[in-house]
């Protein structure tokens, strides 16, 4: 994008007009040279909220002496506050043409392109402005935001406490901060900064309302569930929110990161209060670490209809699940067409247009209805069934030359009966496609999050009777409690 900019003829003539306007101007232009008397008159009009009248004044004094960088940054600096974003950075990276050593000129390129989705080059601009000026705390902040939209959160935590001692006082640096921190496990320091951001904004219920779920979970872990309940009403106040989904909330994370003994306290408060919660049952189980083979289906119904409407932004933006596409590539890779695709546990279709492209028809199984629906908008299914994957796999009379079961796996603990089932139902030569997440303790567990974990071993061996290994990759399968969850993207052959 291009700067116009007016003929000097035409400044001389604008010139005469402003002094005859601003005795102010006139004045200036008796001890400056004209384009600095101009710079001076246009951030005085800037200042008063004349932005588009400053944009001329600077543009005029850029005719005047066009290598002068500080009159490029003024301007993009004019054009940024009216929303001429484009030219604005075009400006601003000629203004650092001729002087890359402004600090705050990266600073404004990387403003320009945080907003405009460009998050790799705004990185790299931070960075800049960083090395440039160590202490900027407003380059600190904007970086500390970045990585917390990327989900970065550790080096979030550094940038905006950086921000901090560098003299950043805004709500929103205490507010991502807090969040940032929260969202690492980090709860007594989350509840030190949230703090700061209330005392700031005591009528912001927002604020309010997250400290006071922080005030539960950090009460739980040394005292009981009833007295952290207590706690959470009586901090919230007014904003308080319904305690049904302020306390799952705080035993999810209570569980995710670690904290054990007080999940089980605030689980068995829920459980009390709704004992005909399968999801709760099922979950409080796990972490009291009960014999389970495999996840029950009234939890997997509950758990997939609950989650439904938000599964794939979740799954997919939050948790960074790729199996459906590192699955797909592994399998496209073989160069085969099946013939006929059984999707398992196909919940919203996430896999469905990478296998679409593969073979010739592909059905799906699911037990939860209002996934099955995300999953028969999608149109690239040739049939949906509603029902649960061991019992289809017994009843069903089709047999099948690709089985795909992205994450199925995961809700299974003792695999012999399912395995069993799948070679039952596949042609010789078929492939089967899934995932699991591993471990090195024992065949099986049951993990915190409701999900097995799987040794490698045993899963070799089980399947050693009826298939053979085609493909075995070790891989990230998603994150928990934002922390990575190692599994493995396995491929058998069907003997």
């Amino acid at each position: 994008m291009q700067i116009e900019l007016p003929a000097a003829q035409s400044v001389d003539h604008a010139l005469a007009g402003w002094r005859a306007l601003s005795p102010s101007l006139d004045d200036m232009l008796v001890r400056h040279p004209p384009h600095q008397a101009l710079r001076q008159f246009g951030l005085t009009l800037w200042a008063k909220g004349e932005a588009e009248a400053a944009i001329g004044i600077f543009k005029s004094a850029i005719a005047l002496a066009p290598h002068e960088a500080a009159l490029w940054s003024d301007l993009a600096g004019a054009l940024y506050t009216l929303g001429r974003t484009g030219e604005a950075r075009t400006a601003q990276h000629l203004a650092l043409e001729r002087d890359p050593t402004q600090a705050q000129g990266w600073l404004m390129m990387a403003t320009l392109d945080s907003g405009a989705g460009d998050l790799k080059s705004a990185e790299s601009f931070y960075l800049t402005a960083l090395r440039l000026d160590p202490n900027l705390a407003d380059a600190s902040f904007g970086l500390g935001v970045l990585y917390f939209q990327q989900r970065r959160f550790d080096e979030a935590i550094a940038q905006l406490r950086k921000a901090m001692d560098g003299g950043g006082k805004g709500l929103g640096l205490f507010v991502c901060l807090g969040q940032a921190l929260f969202l690492t496990g980090d709860f007594s320091g989350a509840i030190a900064v949230l703090t700061i951001a209330a005392r700031s904004a005591p009528g912001d219920g927002k604020i309010a309302e997250k400290l006071a779920r922080l005030r539960l979970i950090e009460a739980v872990i040394h005292g009981s569930a009833e007295e952290a309940i207590a706690v959470y009403r009586q901090a919230a106040g007014p904003h308080a929110d319904d305690i049904d989904g302020v306390t799952a909330t705080a035993f999810h994370f209570l569980s995710g990161f670690g904290h054990r003994e007080a999940a089980i306290k605030l689980g068995r408060a829920r459980l009390e209060r709704k004992p005909d919660d399968p999801m709760q049952a099922y979950l409080l189980a796990a972490l009291e670490k009960a014999p389970l083979a495999r996840a029950p289906d009234d939890y997997l119904a509950a758990y997939f209809d609950n989650f439904a409407d938000g599964f794939e932004s979740k799954l997919v933006d939050v948790l960074n699940y790729r199996v459906p596409e590192e699955l797909a590539a592994i399998l496209a890779h073989a160069g085969r067409n099946f013939e006929n695709m059984l999707d398992l546990g196909c919940g919203t279709g996430l896999s469905a247009p990478l296998l679409r492209p593969l073979g010739a028809k592909l059905t799906g199984v699911d037990l939860s209805p209002r996934m099955l629906a995300k999953a028969a908008a999608r149109g690239l299914y040739d049939r949906l069934i509603e029902q649960e994957v061991g019992g289809f796999l017994c009843e069903t009379q089709e047999t099948y030359d690709l089985i795909v079961a992205a994450d199925l796996l995961v809700y299974f603990g003792d695999l012999q009966f399912l395995f069993a089932s799948l070679a039952k139902v596949m042609r010789a030569g078929g492939l089967l496609a899934f995932n699991v997440e591993t471990t090195n303790e024992a065949d099986f567990l049951v993990l915190p999050s409701g999900r097995f974990a799987h040794a490698r071993d045993y899963i070799e061996r089980l399947a050693g009777a009826d298939f053979t290994l085609v493909e075995l990759r070790e891989t990230t399968i998603r994150l928990e409690a934002n922390s990575p969850v190692a599994g493995l993207l396995v491929v058998f052959g069907r003997r």
